[in-house]
């Protein structure tokens, strides 16, 4: 049979031996291997009450090798308390003094009878009290009072085996039922709470507010329900990190723990003004990982929703300065580990990149993706965008969306500089069966400004348009591949862009692949464009194995020559030849006049030019038309007077390489002595 007062009525009945014991200065020794009840156990108990004759009080020394308060998960040794004893008209007993632990030191005050115990543990502006009644003696009152995380970890641990609590102080109650099962039943207010899993997966810091916690631990489904109003602190959810607002923020999560690990969640809540409401139901394997979730989504006010929410997931893919105001809602849900549906809807979302990379304005409308077989519509709309400062007028796109895809309904024509972009087919895919987020479109490019363009990115102003057609390009696991290619017509020629792939296109450090063909472009108004004297005749060329990284270059294999088959002018000015020679890296001129003489002439006649560069390393490994001894022919003059620029170094500094290009299309010209 339980006793569950045997505590009490071992120390009460030691004081009443104490009281009929008929001797002047009288005193009782007591020393008892165990003691226990469902509030306390005592081991190597030796307990002293001495009671002077007359005396209205006495005193009382308590000594244990060992204390355990299981309902508080407190386990201490070399337990030693003194303390002056009485006892008031009620017969309750009544005791104040000095405690002290192995490891601690405090004030202990207890208060007792054979129908009840109080208690109140007090040190260094922190109390802990307790209460036991015998008309419940399954039931344990707990008072805390600036009470340090620290003391509570054990108890804590029954309640949640793997959070592990690292600093902060707890005010208010907690009542415990023992028995066949533990329930809990607590109110607390947290100041400066942290806590974290050995996973990683969930940490918390600072953590203000208050916590109601009712855990009722009948097998075989414990049960907890929790309702938190959050005012401060940050926390991270494997990929969300949550900085918590002043403001008052509820949380309540009611939470089954599953026989062989993970937890049923059969509602949750998130209250956060206008910025964040979300609700829904889960279940988390053992992992913690979602398997299953309903969750509806209601951001109205983006700008302090950016920060507070969306900052963990926008900066690893590079957008963790992006500007974002409007409003959306969305609802998704996913069975047995796998996306089934998305319900997205934006109110006059606006994006803005400092980085220039894109812009929306207006960004309005709704999309449906779901994996059944009902297909789904939805249409998105922007007022106005720009993609690396290329404007994009209006646009009006219409989707449809089934067997876990969503497609464009029919082909879009955006406006872009003077011409316009077709959107042919585009289909989206999310995350699933071992693989990241899918993506793939189809455009077609009409007539586009290149003067246009070469403003908006500052390049040279070049004359000519951009066609072609892009059959395909695909996006996954963080990259962009293009099949087929890219063709621009300019300064009367083409230029064809093949095998183009792009990593991390809107992250830390993109890259960037290529093969570029050039055919027929007009020499003359190509060196106008670009202040590098004159040429006329037509060039060819290319670029393999173009590689750059955060848009340098890194790595080329690229010649440039003179069209054999051109049956036009070729003349090349004495300027030109002058920037050419300080491009090929102190070359010089070779042929029967001196100098001096040249500037006699404007242009000169040639027969052939070329210029090719191996970049590997940050060098540039450079060749010509043609050897020349050590160095290699630049330009091969014809006629008379005839020219020849030689270049000596075929090993250049790629930065030097530029800073030499750079230097001739800005008119900063060797002086020929």
């Amino acid at each position: 049979m339980r006793r569950p007062n045997r505590l009490g009525k071992f120390l009460c009945g030691g004081l009443l031996a104490l009281a009929l014991t008929p001797a002047a200065a009288r005193e009782l020794q007591l020393q008892v291997g165990a003691v226990r009840n469902e509030a306390a156990s005592l081991e190597d108990v030796r307990v002293t009450l001495a009671w002077p004759d007359g005396a209205a009080a006495g005193e009382l020394a308590l000594e244990a090798s060992r204390l355990q308060v299981p309902s508080l998960g407190q386990d201490l040794r070399a337990v030693r308390w003194r303390c002056p004893l009485s006892r008031d008209a009620d017969g309750q007993w009544q005791c104040e003094g000095p405690v002290g632990a192995a490891g601690g030191s405090g004030s202990l005050a207890v208060s007792l009878s054979a129908a009840r115990i109080d208690a109140l543990l007090a040190t260094r502006g922190s109390g802990l009290g307790y209460a036991w009644h015998a008309g419940a003696p399954d039931r344990h009152q707990v008072d805390l009072r600036a009470v340090p995380v620290a003391w509570l970890r054990a108890f804590l641990a029954t309640l949640w085996e793997d959070g592990q609590w690292t600093g902060g102080r707890l005010d208010g109650r907690v009542s415990v039922r023992t028995g066949e099962a533990v329930s809990v039943d607590a109110d607390l207010g947290l100041a400066d709470v942290g806590l974290e899993t050995p996973d990683g997966w969930l940490a918390a810091a600072g953590m203000q507010g208050r916590l109601q916690v009712d855990y009722d631990g009948v097998a075989p489904r414990p049960r907890t329900a929790i309702e938190y109003t959050a005012r401060g602190g940050e926390f991270l959810v494997g990929s969300l990190y949550v900085p918590l607002p002043a403001t008052p923020v509820q949380v309540d999560v009611e939470v089954f723990a599953r026989d062989g690990g993970g937890w049923d969640l059969p509602a949750f809540s998130w209250r956060d003004g206008k910025v964040l409401q979300a609700s829904g139901s889960a279940r988390l394997g053992a992992d913690n990982a979602p398997t299953d979730l309903d969750i509806r989504l209601a951001l109205d006010d983006l700008a302090p929703a950016r920060d507070r929410y969306l900052a963990g997931f926008l900066a690893p893919a590079g957008f963790g300065d992006l500007v974002l105001t409007g409003g959306m809602q969305a609802q998704l849900r996913m069975a047995d580990g796998q996306w089934r549906s998305l319900a997205l809807g934006l109110e006059r979302l606006n994006a803005i990149d400092p980085r220039q990379r894109f812009t929306l304005a207006g960004l309005h409308g709704n999309l449906r993706w779901n994996t059944g077989d009902a297909p789904a519509p939805g249409e998105l709309a922007w007022d106005s965008a720009a993609l690396f400062g290329i404007g994009l007028g209006h646009a009006r796109l219409g989707f449809t969306s089934a067997d876990g895809q969503l497609q464009l309904a029919a082909p879009v024509p955006i406006p872009v500089l003077d011409g316009q972009v077709r959107l042919d087919h585009l289909r989206w895919q999310p995350p699933g069966d071992g693989q990241g987020t899918r993506f793939a479109l189809g455009a077609t490019l009409q007539d586009l400004d290149l003067g246009s363009l070469s403003q908006r990115l500052g390049w040279p102003a070049f004359e000519g348009s951009i066609s072609g057609r892009i059959p395909a390009a695909r996006y996954q696991d963080n990259r962009l591949t293009l099949d087929g290619g890219l063709t621009m017509q300019l300064f009367g020629g083409s230029v064809a862009l093949s095998s183009l792939e792009m990593e991390r296109p809107f992250g830390v450090a993109p890259t960037l692949s290529a093969d570029v063909v050039i055919e027929d472009i007009d020499l003359e108004p190509l060196t106008a464009a670009f202040g590098f004297g004159s040429i006329t005749g037509r060039l060819d060329g290319r670029i393999d194995g173009l590689r750059m990284v955060d848009w340098s270059p890194v790595a080329f294999d690229a010649r440039l020559q003179s069209d054999p088959d051109w049956k036009g002018r070729r003349r090349i000015s004495q300027r030109a030849v002058e920037d050419i020679s300080k491009v090929g890296g102190g070359g010089g001129l070779m042929g029967g006049l001196q100098a001096q003489a040249l500037r006699l002439f404007d242009d000169f006649r040639y027969a052939r030019l070329g210029l090719a560069c191996r970049l590997r390393d940050n060098v540039c490994q450079m060749d010509g038309v043609d050897s020349a001894g050590d160095g290699y022919t630049i330009v091969q003059g014809a006629g008379l007077p005839r020219i020849q620029v030689v270049g000596f170094r075929r090993r250049v500094d790629w930065p030097t390489l530029v800073d030499r290009l750079k230097a001739a299309t800005e008119g900063q010209t060797p002086v020929i002595q």
